[in-house]
């Protein structure tokens, strides 16, 4: 490929990404985040860029901050409120409602930089304005702790995703391990066709 031909597709993407919001579907940024610096944000400079910056340069899994989101062009990101499986039947709906609080103090912080979207429209409204949406999913039905109420509040403090399960079976579903349910049980079941109608 010719230089010439590099710098047009560059120029068609650029164009493209002005028009269309990219979006990224998951970041574990707020687990490293209560990893490294247990959910405090004082010594947390998003707005740098953190590759040259301990802990973050070591961490395969912090490959973010707000100068490489802008020259990534993303124009909206889902964050990951994850908690370890570890955490099932224990403290899971807790260490979520934190994970939660930690996505939202990081987009209050950085803002108007970050702004909170809930919707499509958000999306479109923020890609227009140039800010960058700050998106909520969480990554485990056990953060549920087997509750319906749990869902619909998750939804109601704006979280916009939820993944089933994650490296842990839940009690009415299979991870991607072993076999244990079949799949979902009549209650997974229940669950997945309460979500789509929240």
């Amino acid at each position: 490929m010719s230089t010439a031909d590099a710098g047009e597709r560059l120029e068609a993407a650029t164009q493209l990404l002005e028009a269309v919001p990219l979006i990224d579907g998951h970041n574990d940024l707020p687990w490293n985040i209560r990893k490294f610096l247990h959910n405090q944000l004082n010594d947390f400079h998003f707005d740098e860029d953190l590759r040259n910056v301990m802990p973050w340069a070591k961490s395969t899994w912090s490959h973010t901050d707000l100068p490489r989101l802008r020259k990534g062009r993303v124009s909206a990101q889902f964050w990951a409120a994850y908690v370890p499986c570890e955490a099932q039947y224990r403290d899971a709906v807790q260490l979520t409602l934190e994970q939660i609080d930690v996505i939202k103090r990081l987009t209050e912080r950085y803002s108007p930089e970050l702004t909170t979207c809930a919707s499509v429209a958000d999306i479109l409204e923020a890609h227009k304005n140039h800010q960058l949406c700050s998106l909520t999913g969480v990554e485990g039905g056990h953060s549920l702790g087997g509750s319906l109420g749990v869902l619909r509040t998750l939804y109601t403090v704006g979280v916009r995703y939820m993944t089933l399960t994650s490296t842990c079976h839940t009690p009415w579903a299979d991870s991607s391990h072993d076999i244990k349910h079949g799949g979902l049980t009549a209650f997974g079941k229940l669950l997945n066709l309460s979500a789509k109608h929240i």
